[in-house]
């Protein structure tokens, strides 16, 4: 979250809740693969690395 420098930056990173079909694959299917409750990562895309923390 320190260190987001993409559009999320100003929420921290938090993207809020998004469903199937709103982000690029990998990083989709990283996300709801994951257990509620977990970090997940990194996870590589063309816009670069992420860790997801997925809550629900």
């Amino acid at each position: 979250r320190e260190y987001s420098d993409g559009p999320s930056a100003s929420e921290g990173g938090d993207l809020g809740w998004f469903g199937r079909g709103q982000m690029v694959a990998p990083f989709e299917e990283a996300a709801f693969n994951a257990e509620p409750g977990s970090f997940v990562g990194p996870v590589q895309t063309q816009f670069g690395y992420h860790v997801i923390y997925v809550r629900d």
